[in-house]
């Protein structure tokens, strides 16, 4: 059996419900979801906004566990509408490594009106 490790940053949003920010499990790092909103304000912005700071997070939860975006290898983005789909793109290009990784994109309700866009990675 492969042991679980919890990771934990305070540089990412609190979890809002029962779940770490991250698991390690052997030599593979599954992050949860983290969204786009301001830390400090508890604001979401435009889509263009939340893209960075999704990103921004999931590196943050990434650093804690020892790794990189670098280092990804799938990203699964959930979008609250396509018509969000450019926009999101447009800064997901600018700030994932090369190669990009393998990606899954799904139009999705999320949690909160004005939560536009959700990602995890592996």
């Amino acid at each position: 059996m492969v042991k679980k490790i919890p990771i934990s940053t305070d540089k990412a949003p609190t979890p809002t419900g029962p779940f770490n920010q991250a698991i390690v499990a052997g030599n593979l790092v599954f992050t949860s979801g983290q969204a786009g909103r301001n830390r400090e304000t508890g604001l979401m912005g435009d889509i263009h906004d939340q893209a960075r700071r999704c990103i921004q997070h999931i590196s943050y939860v990434l650093e804690a566990a020892g790794t990189s975006l670098e280092n990804v290898v799938k990203a699964t983005i959930y979008l609250r509408h396509a018509s969000d789909w450019k926009g999101f793109n447009e800064e997901y290009v600018k700030l994932m490594p090369k190669p990009l990784p393998a990606r899954t994109s799904v139009i999705a309700a999320l949690k909160g009106d004005d939560m536009l866009c959700e990602m995890e990675v592996i």
